[in-house]
């Protein structure tokens, strides 16, 4: 299997030497959004992030035309490197996967940055931008989850909720350390690596025969990109009250200390109202705490409280005016509840308790349960 990671590695690698991969945030939303937006509005998009001004159907509907774009360009370059046919099938091939996994990745960061993600790239002393480990394990993320990796969609949904707590206009190094997710990032680049070696077969033969390998070749890139560029679009949509959705009614706060306490007492109660499966919901709380922003000795803290199944006094009140940590809290909640695989009387109980306090409607509480 490692053989496959390798194999995915070197692909990328390969790709991200193509000129242009690389999309500087601030260049692409302030030429994508500049006939739409006034300068001002402009400078807080790239102060915060498009959900902050714009519409949620606005950004859909932007992410829709660049998904149609690079499908199109994609598709004709992959039809074109498909012609030649016989001996110069060697030359083709890797030409073909480059070309390919240039419009992935390009894509694959304008619609993370579409949808609230800060700048993926790192700049070194002189401030020039480059590629780093963590900006390939987001572009492995985000390509495991255009192949519909389950792995890769709970890594992405755990990352948004990491930015929920950690705004900053880049991608926070707590979150993005590779001691947290590399192992789950070689996964999912071994199942990547696995798909290749299965999906280059059709498109290998198909390109000894002049012109009909060309339309094969063609054919198969946009039966795997368009439809994969949707599920990477649907997730970040899904995402988006995570990432940060700011109206005019409604002002986007960063979670401070105190709720992150809050939010752990809460996680640490609700997993003691069922005893079912109860190491692996200590774990889940494990990992979050880790990606908290708490110092050591409070992580420390805070879990032997949760070993000796300490139960806390939370006071709810403090997120009714932050819908965004709201809203975390609820699914994290929900989280723990779907980890007992049936949910107890207790657990119903305190989460519409928790949900009554932070203006949940009885609807609305339901169709938290619902989403798992």
């Amino acid at each position: 299997m490692m053989r496959k990671a390798n194999l995915w590695n070197k692909i990328m690698k390969a790709a991200l030497t193509i000129p242009g991969v690389c999309v500087d945030r601030k260049e692409f939303l302030s030429s994508t959004l500049n006939e739409a937006l006034p300068p001002d509005k402009i400078s807080k998009v790239l102060e915060l992030r498009p959900a902050a001004v714009i519409k949620c159907s606005v950004i859909d509907n932007l992410a829709t035309r660049l998904i149609k774009y690079h499908t199109r360009a994609v598709t004709t370059l992959s039809t074109l490197t498909g012609i030649p046919g016989g001996p110069t099938i060697l030359a083709s091939i890797p030409t073909d996967l480059a070309q390919y996994y240039y419009h992935v990745f390009v894509l694959a960061q304008k619609l993370a940055y579409l949808y609230g993600f800060p700048d993926l790239r790192e700049t070194d002393e002189k401030g020039n931008p480059q590629v780093t480990d963590d900006m390939m394990d987001m572009l492995t993320l985000f390509v495991g989850t255009m192949m519909g990796t389950e792995i890769a969609n709970k890594a992405l949904r755990d990352i948004c909720l990491d930015l929920t707590i950690q705004i900053s206009k880049k991608v926070p190094q707590k979150v993005l350390t590779r001691s947290i997710y590399y192992p789950l990032v070689r996964q999912v680049a071994q199942h990547i690596g696995v798909d290749l070696s299965k999906n280059s077969v059709p498109k290998t033969i198909g390109k000894f025969i002049p012109i009909i390998g060309g339309i094969i070749s063609g054919t198969v890139t946009y039966a795997t990109f368009y439809p994969g560029a949707q599920r990477l679009q649907k997730t970040l949509h899904t995402q988006f009250d995570l990432l940060g959705a700011e109206t005019s009614k409604t002002k986007m706060q960063m979670p401070t200390d105190d709720i992150e306490h809050l939010v752990v007492k809460a996680l640490i109660n609700m997993s003691s109202m069922n005893e079912l499966n109860k190491e692996k919901k200590q774990h889940f709380i494990f990992h979050y705490i880790q990606h908290t922003t708490l110092i050591n000795t409070e992580k420390e803290s805070f879990a032997e409280n949760l070993r000796e199944g300490h139960v806390f006094k939370v006071d709810f009140s403090k997120f009714k005016d932050d819908p965004i940590c709201s809203t975390q809290l609820m699914r994290l909640l929900i989280e723990i509840i779907h980890i007992s695989n049936k949910i107890s009387v207790n657990e119903k109980i305190y989460l519409y308790k928790i949900a009554r306090e932070l203006n949940y409607s009885v609807s609305e509480t339901e169709e938290f349960l619902q989403k798992k």
